[in-house]
C-alpha cells in the first residue's frame, strides 16, 4: 500500500513553485493598486540610475538619424526616472524620500524648460515640510524661476523698444541699451538652464551688435554653455574658435585659445585611455558573460594589466573633473569600483571620490550614500576617517543635525592625532551640546526641530 496519498515529486515541485513565486513577489514588487514591495531607498536609487544615464547620454552625432535616436533614448530615460520618482512620492507617507523625488522631477522639468511643472513640484516639497533642506532649495528654485522669467519679459520688451528706436535714429545710448537688454535676456535664460534659448540670444546679440563690448563676452559664453553646461564639445568648439576669429583683439580671444588647446589635449588623452582599456578587456570573458556565465571582475581583464586599467580609469575620471564634467567623472569612478572591485584600494578610492564629487555638486544625500558604500565595501580604507567627517558635514548641510552630531562624535572617536578636521569636529560637537535656554534640549535637537535654543518656551517637545 502506498503510504503517501500524493506524488512526493509533485509536492516538491509545488513547494519550489511557491518559494519562487514568493521570491518573485518580494524582489519584483507586488502591486495591489499602487503598492510595491521594493524598498523605497532602492526605488529611489533606481530612479537616480535612470536620471544619471540620461545625464551622460551623448545626444550630438554627425548622423541626424543617430542623433535623433539618442535624444529619444535620453527622453525615455528621463521619463523612466519621473515614473520611478513618482512611485516613491506615492508610497512615501512620511516624506523622507518624497522631497528628494520631487526635487529630482523638478530638475528634469527644468531640463525640458517646463517651468510651471517644475514649480508645482517645488511647491509640493515645501508643503511636505517647509523647514527641511529640500524646502529651502525649492524656495530658492521658485524664486529663481520667477525672477528670471520677469527679467526675460522686461528686458525683451526693453530690447525691442530701443532696437526699434536705434534702427530709425541710431545713437550710442539706444545702441547700448538695446544690446545690454538682449545680453540680460540671454543671461536669464542661462540662469533658468534653458541653454537653447540662451545660446540663441547670445548669438543674436553677436549678429546685431558686433561692435558692442558685450559681443565677445557673448561669443565666449556660448562656448562655456556648450562645454560646461551641455558637455557638448563638438558644439562648443566652433563657438570658442569664433571668439578668436571674430574678436581677435579681445581678452576673451586669448582665453579661448588657451582653453581650446587644453581641452583638445584632455579629450585626446581620454580617448587614448579608453581605447587602451578596451584593448586590455578580456574579450572571451565578455562573451561568456553575455551567455549568462558568472564572470568575476578579475576575469574581465587580460592577466597582468589590472593595475594599468585602474590607472587609466583614474586618469579618465580626473580628466573629466578638469573639464568640470562631473557626471562623466562619477560614471568613470563607478565603473572602476564595479568592474575592478577586486582591486580593493583602488575601488575604495573610487567610492570616496564619488562621494566628494557629489558633495562638491551640492548633492549631499547622494554623497552620504556614496560614503556609506565606502564603509560597507571597504571598512579598512585609508579614506574611512575622512569619509566619516565629510558625511557629517553633508548631514549638517541638509539640516539632519542629530545624524551630523553622531557622525562628528564618531569621527572624534576614531581619529588619532591633532588634525584640522579633529579640532573642527570638537568645536562643532561642543556647540551642538550647548543648552543655552536650559530647557533640557541641546542645540542640535533644537536645530533639528526648528526651535530656538535661546527661548525656553520654544523647544522640540512643545507640540506633544
Amino acid at each position: 500500500m502506498n503510504r503517501f496519498p500524493y506524488d512526493f515529486g509533485l509536492q516538491i515541485d509545488r513547494t519550489r513553485f511557491l518559494i519562487l513565486a514568493f521570491l518573485a513577489v518580494t524582489i519584483l514588487g507586488c502591486r495591489q493598486g499602487s503598492i510595491s514591495i521594493v524598498p523605497l531607498g532602492v526605488q529611489l536609487q533606481n530612479a537616480d540610475s535612470a536620471f544619471d544615464a540620461a545625464e551622460i547620454m551623448e545626444v550630438r552625432d554627425e548622423y541626424p538619424k543617430k542623433m535623433e535616436k539618442n535624444r529619444k533614448q535620453q527622453q525615455e530615460l528621463y521619463d523612466k526616472a519621473i515614473r520611478l520618482y513618482s512611485e516613491v512620492i506615492e508610497r512615501d507617507t512620511k516624506g523622507k524620500y518624497a522631497q528628494r523625488a520631487h526635487y529630482q522631477i523638478a530638475k528634469i522639468y527644468k531640463r525640458r524648460y517646463d517651468w510651471d511643472s517644475a514649480t508645482k513640484h517645488y511647491q509640493s516639497i515645501v508643503a511636505l515640510d517647509p523647514t527641511r533642506y529640500y524646502a529651502n532649495e525649492a524656495k530658492s528654485g521658485m524664486a529663481n524661476i520667477k525672477k528670471n522669467r520677469e527679467v526675460i519679459k522686461a528686458k525683451r520688451a526693453e530690447y525691442e523698444k530701443y532696437k526699434a528706436i536705434y534702427d530709425n535714429e541710431p545713437t550710442d545710448e539706444t545702441f547700448n541699451i538695446a544690446a545690454e537688454a538682449l545680453y540680460e535676456v540671454a543671461r536669464a535664460y542661462e540662469n533658468l538652464e534653458n541653454y537653447t534659448e540662451a545660446i540663441r540670444h547670445y548669438e543674436r546679440l553677436i549678429e546685431e551688435f558686433p561692435e558692442h563690448s558685450k559681443a565677445p563676452q557673448a561669443q565666449f559664453q556660448v562656448g562655456n554653455v556648450y562645454f560646461y553646461a551641455l558637455y557638448d564639445y563638438q558644439g562648443g568648439w566652433p563657438a570658442f574658435v569664433g571668439v578668436t576669429e571674430k574678436f581677435p583683439d579681445s581678452y576673451e580671444a586669448s582665453q579661448a585659445g588657451t582653453l581650446l588647446k587644453q581641452t583638445n589635449e584632455i579629450l585626446t588623452e581620454i580617448k587614448f585611455l579608453m581605447d587602451e582599456i578596451d584593448k586590455y578587456r578580456n574579450k572571451k570573458a565578455v562573451e561568456y558573460r553575455k551567455t549568462g556565465r558568472k564572470i568575476t571582475p578579475a576575469d574581465m581583464w587580460v592577466m597582468g594589466y589590472g593595475d594599468q586599467v585602474v590607472q587609466n580609469f583614474q586618469q579618465i575620471a580626473g580628466n573629466w573633473e578638469k573639464l568640470r564634467n562631473y557626471p562623466r567623472a562619477v560614471n568613470a569612478y563607478k565603473t572602476l569600483a564595479r568592474d575592478l572591485s577586486h582591486k580593493k584600494f583602488a575601488a575604495a578610492d573610487a567610492l570616496y571620490r564619488i562621494g566628494t564629487l557629489y558633495q562638491q555638486s551640492g548633492e549631499y544625500e547622494r554623497a552620504i550614500e556614496a560614503y556609506e558604500a565606502l564603509f560597507e565595501n571597504a571598512p579598512e580604507s585609508t579614506w574611512r576617517n575622512e569619509a566619516v567627517y565629510q558625511q557629517a558635514v553633508c548631514y549638517r548641510s541638509i539640516r539632519e543635525f542629530r545624524s551630523a552630531y553622531e557622525q562628528f562624535k564618531a569621527y572624534m572617536s576614531i581619529t588619532k592625532g591633532d588634525t584640522p578636521y579633529l579640532r573642527e569636529a570638537e568645536q562643532i560637537v561642543r556647540q551642538f551640546e550647548l543648552d543655552q535656554d536650559e530647557d533640557g534640549y541641546k542645540f542640535y535637537e533644537e536645530q533639528e526641530a526648528g526651535t530656538s535654543d535661546e527661548d525656553a518656551s520654544s523647544h522640540p517637545g512643545m507640540g506633544s
